[in-house]
C-alpha cells in the first residue's frame, strides 16, 4: 500500500490502533456533559467560498449563533474523501482539479495556507459554539466521467473500490467498479487497508484539533448492489463457514431489472451489518482512547425498514425485526453500544403521518412518522432530527412545521445543510420551539 498520498507512518499506526483494539479493552469514557441541541451541518463543495476565508467564517459563526445554533457540524472529510484541514494522508479539497457547482477547480483558486477546520473551530470556539466534525467514511472519489474519470483516493488505491453487480449485456450477472456504478465511488467497508486508512483520518482529526465531538457518515456500503468482489466472497464465506455455491445468485439475483433476494440474502444482510459495525466499533474506541469523553456520533437516513440495504443497523439490539431479511445475527450488529448520540435525516417533504397516509405511504416516510419510528427504536440513545431545508424550498409552513417535529420527537435538531439555510433563508426558523 504505498501509493502516492500514503505515508507509511499512517499505516504503521492504524496497524497499532487495531492491535490495541482487539486487547480487552476497558471501560469507555462515556456520557459526555453536553451534547448538540440545534445542530448546523456545513456541506463542503456547497460552501467551499464560505470556507476559504476567516472573515466568511466569522460571519457565519455569528449568524449562526443568532439563530440558536449551539453546535457547527462542518465536514472535516466529505462525501469523496477530500478534506478541509491539513492531512498527511487525505487529498485537500484544494487540490480538486474539477469544477464544482458555482465555482471554479478548487486547484485554481483555493488559499494554500487556508487551514479551514483549524480556523471554524477557533471562531467556533470564540462564539461559545461546539464543532462536532463529519468524517465521512468509505466514500472515496468523485466520479468526474462515469466508468471513464475518478479523482480522489480510489484513484490512487482502485484495489480498496467497491464491486457493483449489474445486468449484463446478456442479461446474466456482470461487476462493475464503484466508479462505474454511481456519482460518488465507494471503498469496500470490508477491504483491510480501506479500514486502515479511515482509522488514520480519523486519528489525524482528534489528535491535531480541539474538535467538541465527531460525526461518521457514510459509515455504510455505497447500496444493495454491493459489495461483490472476492475479498468480500470470501469473507463472507468465513463467516458463515461456508462456501457459496452460486455467485452472486445465492445471495441476490437479477429479476425485471432490479435485484431480488437469493436463499442466502439474510445471512449476507447480517454479515454486511457486522463489518459496519466492527469498523463503527474500532473508530469510537480509537476516538475515545485517543481523546477520553469525546462523544462519537453517526448521521444515519431515518427510513430504518430499508437499512439493510446499506449494511447500518442503527436500532437498539431488541428492536423489533422490521424487514424480512431480519435475523438474530443482525440484531446482534447493533451500532448503538459504540454511539453516544445519532442524527437521522427526516429528509421527506411529507411532514405529517396524516399527508403520508393521505398520499398511501409508510407513515414512517414523513417528518413526523420517521421521527417516532427512530425514537422508539433508539429509545437510551440521544437522538437529532435532521432537516433538509430545500426540500421544503417555497412552503414556509412545512419547513417551521418540520423543525418543530424535531425538536419535540428526537432530543434536538439538526439542519441540513448551511448552504440551503442560506438561500431559503430559513435563519429564522432555526430557533422556533
Amino acid at each position: 500500500m504505498n501509493g502516492p498520498g500514503w505515508r507509511p507512518s499512517g499505516v504503521v499506526f492504524a496497524l497499532g490502533c487495531l492491535l490495541v483494539l482487539a486487547t480487552a479493552w476497558q471501560a469507555d469514557a462515556r456520557a459526555p456533559a453536553r451534547l448538540p441541541r440545534r445542530a448546523l451541518w456545513m456541506e463542503t463543495s456547497a460552501n467551499l467560498r464560505t470556507l476559504s476565508s476567516r472573515e466568511a467564517i466569522r460571519a457565519v459563526v455569528a449568524r449562526a449563533r443568532a439563530a440558536g445554533i449551539d453546535t457547527l457540524i462542518p465536514e472535516a472529510k466529505n462525501a469523496w474523501g477530500f478534506v478541509i484541514y491539513e492531512s498527511d494522508i487525505a487529498p485537500h479539497i484544494r487540490t480538486l482539479p474539477v469544477p464544482l457547482a458555482g465555482t471554479p477547480a478548487p486547484s485554481t483558486w483555493y488559499p494554500q495556507a487556508f487551514d479551514a477546520l483549524a480556523v471554524l473551530i477557533e471562531e467556533a470556539h470564540a462564539a461559545g459554539l461546539q464543532v462536532h466534525a463529519a468524517v465521512n467514511v468509505f466514500g472515496e472519489g468523485l466520479v468526474v466521467t462515469p466508468g471513464v474519470r475518478l479523482v480522489g483516493t480510489l484513484e490512487r488505491h482502485p484495489e480498496w473500490m467497491s464491486v457493483h453487480v449489474r445486468a449484463g449485456a446478456d442479461g446474466r450477472a456482470a461487476f462493475v467498479p464503484s466508479f462505474a456504478a454511481g456519482p460518488i465511488a465507494f471503498a469496500n467497508p470490508a477491504h483491510p487497508e480501506a479500514q486502515l486508512y479511515e482509522l488514520a483520518v480519523l486519528w489525524e482529526v482528534v489528535s491535531r484539533y480541539h474538535v467538541d465531538g465527531i460525526v461518521l457518515d457514510r459509515a455504510r456500503y455505497a447500496g444493495l448492489d454491493s459489495d461483490f468482489s472476492a475479498l468480500s466472497r470470501a469473507q463472507f464465506e468465513a463467516f458463515t463457514g461456508r462456501p457459496v455455491a452460486g455467485w452472486p445468485d445465492d445471495i441476490i439475483r437479477l429479476k425485471d431489472r432490479g435485484l431480488r433476494p437469493g436463499p442466502r440474502f439474510s445471512e449476507w444482510v447480517a454479515w454486511r451489518a457486522s463489518v459496519i459495525r466492527a469498523y463503527v466499533r474500532a473508530a469510537s474506541r480509537l476516538v475515545r482512547r485517543v481523546r477520553p469523553g469525546l462523544p462519537v456520533a453517526m448521521y444515519v437516513g431515518a427510513w430504518y425498514p430499508v437499512a439493510f440495504e446499506v449494511g447500518q443497523n442503527w436500532a437498539r439490539p431488541d428492536a423489533p425485526p422490521l424487514f424480512e431479511a431480519w435475523s438474530p445475527a443482525w440484531s446482534q450488529a447493533s451500532l448503538l453500544p459504540d454511539l453516544d448520540y445519532l442524527i437521522v435525516g427526516l429528509y421527506y417533504r411529507t411532514v405529517t403521518r396524516w399527508e403520508a397516509l393521505q398520499r398511501r405511504q409508510p407513515l414512517w416516510r414523513s417528518v413526523v412518522g420517521g421521527a417516532v419510528l427512530s425514537r422508539d427504536l433508539t429509545e437510551g440513545t440521544p437522538l437529532l432530527g435532521g432537516i433538509w431545508f430545500a426540500l421544503h424550498r417555497g412552503n414556509r409552513a412545512a419547513g417551521e412545521g418540520a423543525v418543530r417535529a424535531a425538536m419535540r420527537i428526537a432530543d434536538g435538531l439538526m439542519a441540513f445543510d448551511l448552504s440551503d439555510v442560506q438561500v431559503g433563508d430559513w435563519w429564522g426558523v432555526l430557533g422556533v420551539r
